[in-house]
């Protein structure tokens, strides 16, 4: 797909704005067309040129698509710093990365007292950037510092993306959340619901309506033109609502299922050590043994409304048993492996 030569002229408060979607595959594309009617690139991640050529002629940049590819993430400053060469104007560049950074090594032995907060990021600085999600996100801190963009890193725990008006998540593809599908998979594999360990360690939870809410309020904030949003190495963003041991969550997709009649009994139980890798992959200490506290500040601040509190995470079992029937019981968890493996061998270094 060919790319305009100047810069798309935006004007914000006027609503003239022009969306273009990077999307892997022509049968996705052709939905996002025909469902939310905005300019499409087909494109792979790693298809760096083509990215480093949209990057340039972006006011706002959105990047969803993958927490550990650093490679396009470079491609994408590339192309803003580019742009602010040429232009002065600085592009607003937000990443979605995620609480994966902030895990330990616990194997649901215990529940972490580390809860970090984002008014002070220092915490989040320290963490290695060869550890998950971590390289990207200081690429973009970098960026924000050395002045070519306004850069924001928003970090979401587990996203729950049930709907109590539709049921499912609304979005044209992803409907599900990572977690509780595939634990959902291992109850029905093993006949009882699982937990890593004896299941202590605790994690957050938001609603993906919530997260979007989020992403449009730090929009609206950096294209004032006088944007509060601390950015450079303040640029991390928490945005926890709901908070759950891994032994909670266990529980309750055993009642589920119990009550579905697809299980023998409600109890959960601690997986097996030669269970873990059957059923949940090599990276359920990752996944579900570790802790990931974090705690909302800047988001507040700014104004952030989450409309979801303590509903919808444990509400959505219903919803994702569903999903899991029509995609297939023996379905592989949604994981990029090789940044997992690459968290494994952290975990595993941190002891």
């Amino acid at each position: 797909m060919s790319l305009p030569k100047h810069p798309i002229k935006v004007d914000y408060k006027l609503g003239l704005v022009e969306i273009t979607c990077l999307v892997r595959g022509e049968d996705r594309a052709s939905a996002i067309r025909d469902q939310l009617g905005v300019k499409v690139l087909v494109a792979d991640l790693a298809e760096v040129d083509i990215i480093e050529a949209a990057a340039e002629i972006a006011d706002v940049v959105l990047d969803t698509a993958q927490a550990d590819f650093p490679k396009g993430c470079r491609a994408i400053l590339a192309g803003l710093k580019t742009r602010y060469a040429r232009t002065g104007i600085k592009s607003v560049f937000i990443h979605s990365s995620g609480t994966g950074a902030l895990t330990d090594n616990a194997r649901g032995k215990f529940a972490s007292e580390k809860i970090y907060e984002d008014i002070d990021c220092a915490d989040i600085r320290a963490i290695p950037k060869t550890y998950v999600h971590r390289e990207a996100d200081e690429l973009i801190s970098e960026a924000s510092v050395e002045g070519y963009i306004r850069g924001y890193v928003v970090m979401p725990p587990l996203i729950c993306k049930f709907s109590f008006a539709n049921g499912r998540g609304t979005g044209p593809f992803s409907r599900t959340s990572v977690q509780i599908p595939a634990l959902i998979r291992a109850a029905l594999k093993l006949g009882q619901s699982i937990h890593v360990g004896p299941g202590r360690s605790m994690w957050n939870g938001v609603h993906v309506q919530d997260l979007v809410d989020l992403f449009s309020l730090l929009i609206d904030d950096a294209l004032t033109g006088k944007p509060q949003a601390p950015t450079g190495l303040e640029c991390f963003y928490f945005c926890a609502t709901d908070t759950y041991a891994w032994n909670q969550l266990a529980s309750a997709i055993g009642q589920k299922l119990h009550a579905k009649g697809k299980i023998s009994t409600p109890e959960a139980r601690a997986l097996l050590p030669d269970e873990e890798k059957e059923v949940l992959g090599e990276w359920s200490a990752f996944a579900y043994g570790s802790n990931s506290r974090s705690k909302t500040g800047k988001a507040d601040e700014l104004g952030w409304k989450p409309k979801h509190h303590t509903t919808g995470l444990f509400e959505s079992i219903d919803e994702e048993y569903e999903a899991v029937l029509e995609e297939g019981e023996d379905k592989a968890p949604k994981v990029h492996i090789d940044e997992m493996n690459r968290a494994l061998g952290a975990l595993e270094t941190c002891g």
